[in-house]
């Protein structure tokens, strides 16, 4: 695509590093980088709120940044300085009923005036999403001149992220969201599935439900989180993160895995390949992060958390089985939730090759192509050796452990932990419940 690229799409989850990636595009000097560009705040900001806005003014986790979140609005700012133009709040409702979305003909002229005032600077503009998954087919569809590049981690990973912020710094806008989102699309049958087969409950909906706002919706739900379970609560994330994951392996131009991000060096130099390849930008994405390896918090028993990633593989399968998705959809949910169940067996750093953890646990889709002509590490060896023995491999032992007494299960989950892990475990009777903001 390259010679043509006239925009880049990055359509991220919530506290997937999608921040990071996206400043690593922003340092390019030919660059025009959005940030969130559907973001609800974005209907009233004003001079002094962009400018408050920034990696340093809350518990962010985010790379230190140059400028404001939104430095890139600021010429749009309306004629009083408040607001974007062509912005309507609706356009921060992520759908997931796979159709044409609200306000369809007005999202796309915003966003198509967005790339222009980045054309007429003459630079390429790079737009990061956060609520743009559940209509990836419409923006595919929508914007062919652009690369579609979906920016992924394992559900726990990415959890873990959202719970901290809640847990230890009574932030509970990203442990809401999911719930907000379902609830906006409660009345969409494969959202009804879903919630169903993962046991969610919401409250019952007050007022007209289609006409309800993000923030309206979010006030409620941000009540709701604190008086239910943790794992109630996951749930839900599980929910929304299957749901908004299952036309990344077919509508986007590429993946980027945050997860191998932070852990391959020859990872990070394919990537920069194909990146430069579709795009014709040139980022370094050398300061990806490797994610601590300390136990993080996820708020509730690893036994209670494999059930239900057990739950949620039961119904990836239904869906694949009956055509309502691509297989490519229940690989790389499988993938990932082989993975999130490592890392709550073992640690954010126990399903990469080390002492502790055989090299034949390391469970991750790696699309050869996307490496070809590059040199492969010790990671990434391991991980393209070892990708299809070791899903079968834990499709296999979750199959037995499902059928399997409570008991039986509990010892499972423990054989798996690491040796310091499991001593702790032994010791206090109790799962670790400190950890570390991302």
């Amino acid at each position: 695509m390259n010679a043509q690229c006239q925009a880049v799409f990055l359509h991220t989850g919530y506290r997937t590093a999608g921040t990071w990636l996206w400043s690593c595009f922003r340092k390019l000097d030919n660059v025009t980088a959005y940030y969130e560009p559907l973001h609800e705040m974005l209907a009233t900001i004003d001079t002094d709120k962009l400018a408050s806005s920034t990696a340093n003014s809350w518990r962010s986790g985010h790379p230190a940044l140059e400028a404001p979140y939104f430095a890139e609005f600021a010429h749009l700012l309306g004629p009083q300085g408040r607001g974007i133009p062509g912005y309507d709040a609706v356009f921060s409702i992520d759908r997931l009923d796979g159709q044409t979305p609200e306000a369809a003909e007005r999202l796309e002229a915003y966003v198509r005036g967005l790339m222009r005032s980045a054309h007429d600077q003459g630079r390429v503009p790079v737009l990061k999403f956060c609520r743009s998954l559940g209509r990836l087919q419409w923006f595919r569809a929508t914007f062919p001149d652009a690369v579609h590049i979906v920016v992924e981690k394992n559900p726990i990973s990415q959890w873990q992220s959202c719970w901290q912020l809640f847990a230890a710094h009574r932030n509970p806008h990203f442990v809401a969201v999911p719930f907000v989102v379902l609830a906006l699309n409660r009345h969409v049958p494969l959202v009804q599935q879903t919630m169903a087969a993962l046991g969610v409950v919401l409250p019952p909906p007050t007022g007209d439900a289609q006409a309800q706002t993000v923030e309206a919706c979010l006030a409620v739900y941000k009540e709701h989180i604190a008086a239910i379970t943790p794992l109630q609560a996951y749930r839900a994330f599980l929910a929304h993160w299957l749901l908004t994951l299952r036309d990344a392996a077919t509508h986007a131009h590429a993946i980027f895995d945050c997860d191998l991000a932070g852990h391959s060096p020859a990872y990070i130099a394919g990537a920069e390949q194909w990146i430069g390849e579709l795009t014709g930008l040139k980022p370094s994405f050398g300061s990806a992060r490797r994610e601590e390896a300390a136990e993080r918090s996820v708020g509730f028993d690893a036994v209670e958390g494999l059930q239900v990633h057990l739950e949620a593989l039961d119904f990836a399968r239904t869906l694949a089985g009956s055509g309502s998705v691509d297989a490519d959809a229940l690989v790389l949910w499988t993938s990932k939730l082989a993975q999130a169940t490592q890392v709550m067996a073992f640690g954010a750093a126990a399903n990469w090759p080390q002492p502790q953890v055989s090299a034949g646990r390391a469970t991750r889709m790696v699309d050869v192509a996307l490496i070809d002509g590059v040199g492969i590490d010790e990671i990434l060896l391991s991980e393209l050796a070892s990708t299809r023995a070791a899903l079968a491999e834990v499709r296999s032992e979750l199959a037995r452990l499902h059928k399997s007494p409570l008991l039986r299960l509990i010892k499972r989950v423990r054989k798996l932990r690491a040796s310091k892990l499991l001593r702790r475990v032994r010791r206090d009777g109790k799962l670790p419940t400190t950890g570390h903001p991302t």
